[in-house]
């Protein structure tokens, strides 16, 4: 995995104690083979009565390049979440050579639909194939549900330096989106800003009221013209056309999130380790990333294990970016905190708007699992809420001890 950026900000625990290999570093050690983790990310416009689906295809974990490896994929369209369900349409299709302008490990494709299947309740089913090690061939698939009101969204956002579709639901300060219309007479659109203040995930045995839907108003509020150039000068929540069924939100961070590459953002997700006297300690630190650095090399008592941790920690941090940016950073959500103390789930298994993570039994840590609900957010469809249970204490809290007596492995 590819993830320098975290490590040398950590440079007092990578340096200090280097020296010479004994002869045993060179015994062959087995290494556990990474499984990739496949997204896709999607966007939509309809133009002459059909709907023309964007898809983005990438490995979060950067094992294999998508770009290389996949041959082709397979979509359906069925009046169900299932494949069980009744058949509309379908079809296969081989994917062309890759180009001059494709970008690296990212595999974007385009799909067009017809407007008649485009309604309640068709879902779209769709499989990519792709190379997996030599002739083995390995196929993932994704589930879209279709609504009428698709249709009536008639506009684009591109990435204004590539001409690409933006979509990934997150980008970084500075960044420059345009706005191009594929209707009839284009109108002007509203675009409002909100600021991103809200808390990260509570544990998962919690019992505290989550309160009601906040409301909470715009920061900042224009009109943009389709063919404007908009520049996410701040941080913050930028909503899209807001009020309509297809509105479209975009969370701005800044530096080069969803990686890690700042103190504020290697300090925040350490809330799900620390006690608050120890937050409240690295908060009022002279030096912060110093403050930081200890922290770990006394969880894990040598350095050697402290890179280990840093590692394992921050990677996680910024895969949970990557995957569960809704609202607020991927490491702050409900999905986003489980991922990061408990590791990538064992299985996944999905039932419409309900996500299952099942962690099997281990020496330590009997099978658990944790159960997510798709709830209703004006920003996002990515937005899942943990059920959450008394019963979770104990695998909570022996995990959070692993990670603190420098026991976590990947």
């Amino acid at each position: 995995m590819k993830y320098p950026h975290t490590l040398l900000l950590l440079l007092p625990l990578l340096v200090m104690g280097c020296g010479r290999f004994s002869s045993a570093s060179l015994a062959p050690v087995e290494v556990k083979r990474v499984a990739p983790e496949i997204t896709m990310q999607h966007s939509y416009y309809t133009s002459n009565d059909s709907l023309h689906l964007l898809f983005k295809f990438e490995d979060a974990k950067e094992v294999v390049d998508i770009l290389q490896n996949a041959t082709s994929y397979e979509y359906e369209i069925r009046t169900g979440g299932t494949e069980n369900a009744a058949l509309v349409s379908g079809d296969s299709v081989d994917l062309p050579d890759r180009k001059m302008t494709d970008i690296e490990g990212q595999l974007q494709v385009q799909l067009v639909l017809p407007a008649e299947v485009v309604q309640e309740p068709n879902v779209l089913h769709l499989r990519l194939w792709q190379f997996l090690s030599g002739p083995e061939l390995m196929g993932t698939k994704f589930r879209l549900p279709l609504s009428s009101r698709m249709l009536e969204k008639d506009y684009l956002l591109l990435e204004a330096s590539t001409g690409k579709p933006l979509l990934q639901n997150y980008a970084v300060t500075g960044d420059k989106v345009l706005v191009r219309n594929y209707g009839g007479e284009g109108g002007v659109l509203k675009l409002q800003r909100f600021d991103a203040d809200f808390m990260p995930a509570a544990p998962p045995m919690s019992q505290q009221p989550t309160g009601g839907p906040r409301t909470i108003s715009a920061a900042d509020v224009q009109t943009i013209a389709p063919g404007d150039t908009v520049t996410l000068q701040e941080e913050g929540i930028y909503l899209f056309d807001p009020n309509t069924s297809y509105a479209r939100g975009v969370l701005v961070q800044p530096a080069n999130y969803p990686q890690v590459t700042r103190t504020k953002e290697m300090l925040q997700p350490l809330i799900y380790l620390t006690t608050s006297e120890e937050r409240e300690a690295l908060l009022n630190a002279s030096d912060t990333k110093a403050a930081i650095d200890l922290f770990w090399l006394e969880l894990a008592g040598n350095k050697a294990a402290a890179r280990n941790l840093i590692q394992i920690f921050y990677n996680r941090v910024e895969l949970a970016n990557k995957l569960y940016s809704s609202h607020k950073a991927g490491w702050a959500t409900d999905r986003g905190m489980i991922h990061i103390i408990f590791g990538p789930p064992d299985d996944t298994n999905q039932v419409g708007s309900t996500i299952t993570w099942i962690y099997h039994e281990t020496e330590a840590m009997p099978n658990i699992k944790f159960v997510f609900n798709r709830k209703e957010n004006n920003f996002t469809q990515n937005h899942y809420e943990l059920v959450r249970r008394r019963g979770y204490a104990e695998s909570w809290y022996s995990t959070v001890a692993k990670w603190r007596a420098g026991r976590i492995n990947m």
